[in-house]
């Protein structure tokens, strides 16, 4: 939604974290009680023998605090961090959470304000502060239409609060130290763009028979997150939605609906329209 150069969610496992596995612990502390004491070989083959219990909870004590360990390190990766400890980084570079705002939205800010930190001017900075201006600020796109101009394109949550918001976000650019002195900026809402989709689906004998119907629900939701300012909708990635497991064949019998590669403005983003799927029956 936001152009980073880093995805969070795509960043590889932590090395710090450590996979945990109980048996490979148990096993381990047996080796360790052998190594002391060879002729506890056939007590400790034993699954009821008290010394084996003794051995298997104190593996388990022991996975606890590993686990506390791997907790204590997710708490302080950005990635990972929630809660309190998201408060925490983001007080490190001075910046609070909003009154009700969500992890996800606060890691976004924060990931924008570390971006920011090279100096006013910058899309990143732009985009923080017309993000914290309002928490009825999805998303912000930044483009300099002219010389001189900044253009700053807001992504509402609530269209109906757009004037306040809009109002909100100029006061809070116009703030002194929030843009260099004489770059004018204008601030504009972003407008849906009504995707349509009629398409017929034809199911393989071993779907169910509500199928369509499934996929018709979580289309909505795919495009919802899919979208962002800007973001074309090709046809390639509709039909992978509607070509599910299940499906045998995707036929769309009305030209446009969806067009080739539905192309987007940078202040238009994608929402479901008229989606009637239709069920063509057992191919």
């Amino acid at each position: 939604m936001i152009d980073l150069k880093v995805d969070l969610t795509k960043l590889p496992a932590p090395a710090i974290i450590e996979e945990l596995d109980f048996e490979a612990l148990v096993t381990a502390h047996k080796q360790d009680f052998l190594q002391r004491q060879p002729g506890a070989a056939n007590v400790l083959s034993l699954p009821s023998e008290p010394l084996v219990k003794q051995i298997e909870a104190f593996a388990y004590r022991e996975m606890l605090l590993r686990n506390r360990v791997n907790q204590a390190a997710r708490a302080n990766l950005l990635a990972f961090a929630t809660g309190t400890d998201l408060d925490h980084k983001g007080a490190f570079y001075d910046l609070a959470r909003m009154p009700g705002e969500a992890d996800e939205r606060y890691r976004l800010r924060i990931q924008l304000r570390i971006a920011a930190l090279a100096g006013n001017g910058t899309p990143e900075q732009y985009r923080l502060i017309a993000m914290s201006a309002s928490p009825n600020v999805k998303a912000a796109s930044i483009s300099s239409p002219s010389a001189g101009v900044v253009s700053v394109v807001l992504w509402l949550i609530d269209v109906s609060q757009a004037q306040a918001t809009s109002a909100a976000v100029l006061t809070a650019l116009n703030a002194p130290n929030a843009r260099p002195l004489g770059i004018p900026v204008l601030v504009a809402v972003a407008q849906p763009l009504a995707l349509n989709v009629t398409a017929t689906l034809w199911r393989d004998v071993s779907a169910p028979a509500d199928i369509v119907t499934k996929i018709t629900a979580s289309f909505t939701a795919s495009l919802s997150t899919y979208a962002s300012l800007g973001r074309s909708v090709p046809l390639s990635w509709v039909t992978t939605q509607l070509q599910q497991p299940g499906i045998s064949r995707v036929e769309f019998p009305v030209s446009g609906q969806p067009a080739g590669n539905t192309v987007l403005a940078a202040d238009q983003y994608a929402v479901a329209g008229a989606i009637q799927l239709t069920d063509g029956g057992v191919a």
